[in-house]
């Protein structure tokens, strides 16, 4: 993510609290830990209203290292998304060298430096929540806080691409999972679109996959489509290129896998090896990535013990977990149906995002947000957040697909 969002995110309004949160400290939790502050503690600023937290311990969590200028009276975050400059007193701050305004100054307590917590953490790149009915203050890294979506009609890029990137601002997004096709749009459309996205700090990924992919004599449509986006991506600069491969294979939707499982696993995997070796082939920068259900923790490899999702994770980058459900708790909601690949993924150092879809469902209401209230989805969505960032695999949340993600938003207007 690039720093001009977090510009935007540290000029928005301060963090308040209702009239209550003021008798009680707040409590204040990074990736779903608690942190217990020892040498000053968090508190609300009544002129401003805005949470006031101990510099160092909430940006050293956040991973930024902090340096502290005694005689200028300055403090400085140095992260991969900014470096932000604090001067005790002032209500304003310097990212990455622009001047933005603050919610309150910084202030030095018992020798200890504390700053507006949306400065320190939306600066960084984290989100922050507020849950008043635990006066709990949420922040969430900026590698946990990354949303991303997919993009099917690819001409939507040709005919909505600034309202795409518009959205992608405002929702937030890192990667972006769009469709290619050689033929249309032009590969000029696709340059413009994935060079804007890139200035965003937006990772695009080249997506395709049919169910009937698993079929031997199909290898050739992979194989030609692995091509085309290698030719592609060899023939524009440097920020106009894919930088991952994106597959959404889905055999389990085939007539077979009610006859004849075994061998519907055993094609699949037979199709993500020979995909796994013409991407090698091809271009070895590409990152690989597979949308995968949720139950393939409880498939096996044919003839052994082994988990297929651990089989999977084993061959890509990350995975994107289909945790198709609308309710975050309980047994069969999203984070209970997810966490098992999230720590298979962790045990094997891979990165895993999970999945919510808002499309009409053919299976039951409750594995989708269609209809449901975009309020709904993002308070579901917040449990999910502090829940499974604990995890180190866990990174971030995908919401399906882009064209029913904004309805949804609309509907709610």
């Amino acid at each position: 993510m690039v720093c001009l969002i977090f510009v935007l995110l540290v000029t928005s309004a301060p963090l308040f609290f209702p009239v209550y949160s003021l008798i009680t400290e707040p409590g204040v939790e990074v990736n779903g830990e608690k942190i217990a502050f020892t040498d000053a503690q968090p508190y609300i600023d009544e002129q401003t209203g805005s949470t006031m937290v101990p510099a160092r311990a909430i940006a050293e969590k956040l991973g930024a290292e902090v340096e502290w200028n005694r005689s200028l009276e300055q403090v400085t975050f140095r992260s991969p998304y900014a470096t932000t400059l604090l001067t005790i007193g002032q209500n304003v701050a310097s990212v990455n060298g622009r001047q933005v305004e603050l919610s309150a100054p910084a202030v030095l307590k018992n020798d200890r430096t504390l700053v507006p917590l949306r400065a320190v953490s939306e600066s960084l790149g984290a989100d922050v929540d507020w849950v008043g009915e635990r006066n709990m203050v949420l922040i969430t890294s900026a590698d946990k806080a990354q949303r991303s979506t997919w993009i099917w009609d690819s001409k939507l890029i040709e005919t909505d691409g600034d309202r795409i990137l518009q959205f992608a601002a405002n929702q937030k997004l890192a990667a972006i999972y769009l469709r290619y096709e050689k033929t249309y749009p032009s590969q000029d459309v696709y340059r413009n679109f994935i060079r804007r996205a890139n200035d965003q700090g937006i990772k695009v990924e080249a997506l395709a996959g049919q169910s009937d992919w698993i079929y031997e004599n199909n290898q050739s449509v992979i194989r030609q489509w692995i091509a085309a986006v290698t030719q592609y991506n060899a023939s524009v600069s440097a920020l106009e290129r894919f930088q991952g491969f994106h597959f959404d294979i889905e055999p389990y939707t085939l007539d077979m896998w009610k006859t004849n499982q075994t061998w519907v696993l055993e094609r699949w995997m037979a199709t993500i090896r020979f995909i796994e070796s013409e991407v090698k082939s091809a271009d070895r920068s590409m990152t690989m990535a597979f949308d995968i259900p949720f139950w393939t923790y409880s498939l096996s490899v044919p003839g052994s013990s082994y988990s297929f999702s651990a089989w999977l994770l084993e061959k890509a980058d990350s995975v994107v977990i289909m945790a198709y459900r609308n309710q975050a708790l309980g047994g069969n909601g999203i984070i209970a149906t997810a966490k098992s690949i999230i720590l298979e993924a962790a045990t094997l150092r891979k990165k895993a995002v999970i999945a919510v879809d808002t499309l009409p469902s053919k299976e039951a209401d409750h594995t989708t947000f269609y209809q449901s209230k975009a309020s709904l989805m993002e308070s579901e969505l917040k449990q999910v957040k502090e829940s499974l960032s604990l995890y180190p695999s866990y990174s971030g949340i995908a919401i399906h697909d882009y064209v029913r993600w904004v309805e949804l938003l609309n509907a709610n207007r």
